[in-house]
């Protein structure tokens, strides 16, 4: 007897969009336009991209790196 693997979420597709005064974790292609994931304040974007990195299945430095140098040339 084989055992089969079902993912319960996709691997790829998560996007963040910033409607108003929060960020939408979304996935479109899997779940449709409607459906809103989780979400962040405005101000906690950092960790909704890093989270979102994590979902497709990638490191979350880059986004580290891109908000230190952000945070460094605005000091």
């Amino acid at each position: 007897m084989a055992a089969s693997v079902i993912p319960l979420m996709p691997r790829r597709g998560f996007t963040v969009r910033r409607v108003g005064e929060r960020w939408e974790l979304v996935n479109s292609r899997h779940y449709g336009r409607t459906v809103v994931l989780a979400s962040w304040p405005r101000d906690r974007h950092g960790e909704a991209f890093e989270h979102c990195y994590r979902l497709n299945g990638q490191s979350a430095a880059p986004v580290r790196n891109t908000k230190n140098a952000v945070t460094a040339a605005f000091t």
